[in-house]
């Protein structure tokens, strides 16, 4: 699966990734750190997944404290908020809608 597929899925149909076409479009040459300026905190924290980052997935998280009522204390926190798995080989196309 591309980062770009990943980080704008908004779900799953069997082994095909459901993608945000508009969303991936536009947004799709920004980094963690700038998707989570643009207060696009899912997309950030599933680019932070895609690519292993720590760094950024913290990034998000004190980017996301800064604007939640609810504060999270790990950015693993984030795989439930979110709904958030890493990358898998059984996803095999995508759907872009």
């Amino acid at each position: 699966m591309k980062r770009n597929d990943f980080v704008f899925a908004i779900g799953f149909d069997g082994n095909k990734a459901i993608v945000d076409k508009r969303s991936r479009s536009k947004y799709s040459k920004m980094d963690t750190r700038t998707l989570a300026d643009e207060g696009l905190f899912r997309a950030a924290y599933r680019s932070a997944v895609f690519d292993s980052d720590q760094t950024g997935a913290d990034y998000v998280l004190e980017k996301y404290n800064s604007v939640s009522p609810i504060k999270y204390g790990e950015s693993t926190d984030l795989d439930k908020v979110f709904g958030v798995q890493a990358p898998s080989d059984d996803i095999t196309g995508i759907r872009a809608i």
